[in-house]
């Protein structure tokens, strides 16, 4: 990946637009601590940090105002 954009591409393979697939809708967390506060990062699809709340409920709070979709990474 060249870049921090919406296009995603393994070697020998045409990039895909993650936007154009409906991704931007799809948020994830992290656990992070930003500024000494322990909290929960978002994410969207494509890995940019888009958000930071210092609670979990507050983070799926945020998620789910937006009109996004919380997903879970394995």
């Amino acid at each position: 990946m060249a870049n921090k954009s919406s296009q995603f591409s393994s070697e020998g393979e045409v990039a895909i637009d993650l936007e154009s697939l409906g991704l931007s809708d799809l948020a994830y967390l992290r656990k992070a601590v930003v500024d000494g506060v322990s909290g929960f990062s978002i994410h969207a699809a494509n890995g940019v940090a888009i958000g930071f709340a210092p609670g979990e409920t507050t983070a799926l709070a945020a998620i789910m105002t937006n009109g996004m979709e919380l997903v879970q990474l394995h």
